[in-house]
């Protein structure tokens, strides 16, 4: 056998490994860009997983937020309504007065359910200093309202340039009434025992109020209610109205910092200011 024959024989030996190896390095090579393109894939999708918890949690968030600032919003306002109606229901005829602090019963209560829920601490503690300061609201605001309509009657009714002087019979018996009732709180039980008759004649004399209001008044003099001076105030304070309003600033402060600035800036515009 020659050269050439057994470079032929050689060559065809040769020739199934390489094809061999050939397929082989080409299988491999694909089956790694399968693997890159498997990994990119993959890392693309964890990418997007990753991307849309982030965008569901920030909508969840917000939506959290946004329903705070609703529910604070809305208890602010029940709130803000229960203390209006007590504030202007000594000018309210007496009849009507249980019925319109009767239609806030509960309100402010309820209101609270959802802040219960949503609030953060420091939220929830002020939503409660209100709510509770609202329910001594409403179990003082018929006797305030006796108290204060009785106490501007007689405002009217005396002489206002020497009341303290006048002579004329109305005008004397509305100063000398006025000055127990603005006193009677701090009298001792003897006094009060004592000058509980010239009260009821000095407002019966002074004709400022019908037979009813009278009565009415007498009924919370009787009982002298530990909040008495607080409720019928003086000229220009109301203390009570005071302490709602004092109660209710960090409130709104605290439900501003637990909000974003737009949502925030959204409840203060529906709410508006209320002043004692």
């Amino acid at each position: 056998m020659n050269l050439v024959d057994l470079g032929a024989v050689a060559a065809a030996l040769l020739t199934p490994p390489i094809a061999f190896m050939s397929a082989l390095w080409a299988r491999r090579g694909s089956r790694q860009s399968a693997d890159a393109a498997l990994g990119a894939g993959v890392s693309q999708a964890n990418a997007s997983v990753t991307a849309a918890r982030v965008q569901t949690r920030s909508e969840l968030e917000l939506r959290q937020q946004t329903a705070l600032a609703d529910a604070s919003a809305a208890f602010l306002r029940a709130a803000d309504a229960l203390a209006r109606t007590v504030q202007h229901l000594p000018g309210v005829e007496p009849e009507e007065r249980h019925a319109q602090l009767a239609a806030h019963d509960m309100a402010v209560a309820t209101a609270l359910g959802p802040l219960e829920l949503l609030a953060p601490p420091g939220l929830l503690h002020h939503s409660k200093a209100l709510l509770k300061y609202c329910q001594t609201l409403e179990k003082l605001a018929l006797d305030r309202a006796v108290l204060r309509s009785a106490v501007q009657a007689l405002e009217s009714g005396w002489c206002h340039l020497n009341p303290e002087a006048c002579d004329h019979d109305h005008h004397s018996s509305a100063f000398v009434a006025w000055q127990f009732l603005v006193d009677w709180a701090s009298l001792e039980d003897d006094e009060r025992w004592r000058d509980r008759d010239l009260l009821e004649f000095c407002l019966q004399e002074s004709q400022c109020m019908a037979e009813g209001e009278t009565s009415r008044l007498l009924s919370v003099a009787d009982r002298v209610p530990a909040a008495w001076s607080q409720m019928i105030g003086g000229f220009v304070r109301d203390p009570l109205m005071e302490q709602y309003a004092s109660l209710r600033t960090p409130f709104i402060e605290a439900a501003g910092s637990v909000t974003p600035a737009s949502i925030g800036a959204a409840v203060q515009s529906s709410i508006s200011d209320f002043s004692p």
